[in-house]
């Protein structure tokens, strides 16, 4: 039997920009680590400029860390709704299926007695 490809499924436009966005926050914390690096052995102006940088890379981490946040909410919120909806869906659909073999089984006793 031959074996087939395990190829990933494309990825959607909101997956992509999770990763980006990941991808990004990572390059911002190493920037940030290596700003505080180079402000503790600086003294004078050159000190407070990188302080200045510091605190405008850790601003820009934590917004990063906060839509983050909010996107793997707004995913975990949309994933189970369509649960909660597609479980919905096949509780009905099962239901019919019974009532339609049930239904079915009558006819044809009914038939069978005539």
């Amino acid at each position: 039997m031959a074996e087939r490809s395990k190829r990933r499924p494309a990825r959607s436009a909101a997956q992509t920009q999770l990763k980006q966005l990941e991808t990004r926050l990572a390059h911002l914390e190493s920037q940030l680590k290596t700003l505080r690096a180079e402000a503790s052995g600086s003294v004078g102006a050159a000190r407070a400029k990188l302080e200045s940088l510091e605190r405008r890379a850790a601003d820009q981490i934590t917004r990063a860390q906060t839509t983050l946040k909010e996107s793997l909410d707004s995913i975990a919120r949309t994933l189970a709704a369509s649960k909660d909806t597609g479980g919905f869906k096949a509780g009905r659909l099962t239901r019919a299926v019974r009532a339609g073999v049930e239904a079915g089984t009558r006819a044809y006793r009914r038939r069978a007695r005539r």
